[in-house]
């Protein structure tokens, strides 16, 4: 029985590093636009197109692939607030938020499904595991594949907690973040700084779907099941709170394998929701988040 325990928290550990890598990107650009990105998913769904397009079509390898998925998903990105956000923010008035905001990238979610849809059709599309072979730990073993994408999740969101924190853009962010106006006022160009978080938080979640390719099959909704459960990993850990969504990215995972071992499988994807709201009775703000936000 602990055998099977610690084989399961080491397989919640690697899920909680793709679930993170994930749902940091969406609560990025949450809290700095205050706009909950509906296409996340989608985005997702593009980084395993483009992985797939570079290692199975060109035949180039799975570091070209993941870097590709990455950086095409940033430059998408780099695109969506000058062109879709920006312009409705101006006839608004004011800063993004509300419904209108939430329709626009449920908009941008259908067009981008679709447009997946058109060019690579319904088929699901397999992606050859970037490492091949299982670590044998004696009482259970891990595929290399999964230890790759803990690996890569890891060194992606230190790259960007030290980038916030050290960088002169990154403590922009966090500035615009905190209070755009002050930050304005300072000489912040908030425009830039709404384009670079969320390019960045696209390209963590392009990043993601590339390494889950190999696990996963590529469809134009595969991104669907994430996007929601990291509507919950968001609330947990507190709005618009990275640190909290990196914890409630491994608190979620964890849970979701150990509860196999006492519940049917087909109940695991409820468990998220049934930590969030008994979380969220609990404390309301979420785990991180500040009781005024």
């Amino acid at each position: 029985m602990l055998e099977s325990i610690v084989e399961f928290l080491i397989l919640g550990i690697v899920l909680g590093g793709i679930y993170a890598l994930f749902s940091t990107g969406l609560t990025l650009i949450f809290g700095v636009l205050d706009v909950i990105n509906v296409a996340h998913g989608e985005f997702f769904a593009i980084g395993g197109y483009i992985v797939f397009a570079t290692v199975v079509l060109l035949h180039l390898s799975p570091a070209l692939g993941l870097l590709a998925a990455t950086t095409g998903s940033f430059l998408l990105g780099l695109a969506v607030y000058p062109l879709l956000i920006a312009p409705l923010k101006r006839r608004l008035g004011r800063r993004p938020q509300g419904p209108l905001f939430l329709v626009l990238t449920l908009g941008l979610s259908t067009f981008l499904q679709s447009t997946l849809l058109a060019i690579g059709g319904g088929d699901y599309l397999r992606v050859p595991p970037f490492a091949r072979g299982m670590l044998d730990l004696g009482f259970t073993a891990v595929s290399y594949q999964r230890l790759l994408i803990l690996a890569v999740a890891t060194l992606a969101l230190v790259a960007l907690f030290t980038f916030l924190h050290f960088h002169r853009q990154g403590m922009a962010i966090r500035a615009v973040a905190l209070n755009p106006d002050a930050a304005q006022a300072v000489g912040i160009n908030l425009g830039m700084i709404f384009t670079l978080a969320l390019a960045l938080g696209v390209a963590l979640a392009g990043m993601a779907g590339a390494l889950m390719a190999p696990l996963f099959n590529v469809y134009p909704a595969v991104g669907f099941a994430f996007t929601i459960k990291a509507f919950a990993i968001t609330i947990l850990g507190g709005l618009g709170n990275l640190a909290g969504a990196l914890l409630a990215s491994f608190v979620i995972a964890i849970v979701e394998t150990l509860s196999v071992l006492v519940i049917p499988s087909q109940w695991q994807n409820v468990i998220a929701f049934a930590i969030m709201i008994l979380i969220l009775l609990i404390r309301p703000q979420g785990l991180l988040g500040r009781a005024d936000r």
